[in-house]
């Protein structure tokens, strides 16, 4: 258990780094799929139409 205390006490500015950057991303993910759902409408459908001469 030393070991890893002495371990997360060595690298801490890394592990803080590391997940703030997992949170930004975490973050942005969510923000870009709720702002998708809004605009997230039925699809236009274009049907061709057949002219009879």
């Amino acid at each position: 258990m030393e070991k890893l205390r002495d371990w997360v006490i060595f690298y801490k500015k890394e592990i803080i780094f590391a997940v703030v950057i997992f949170l930004v991303a975490t973050i942005n993910f969510a923000l870009g799929y709720l702002a998708n759902r809004e605009f997230n409408h039925a699809p236009i459908v274009i049907e061709k139409c057949e002219l009879k001469s």
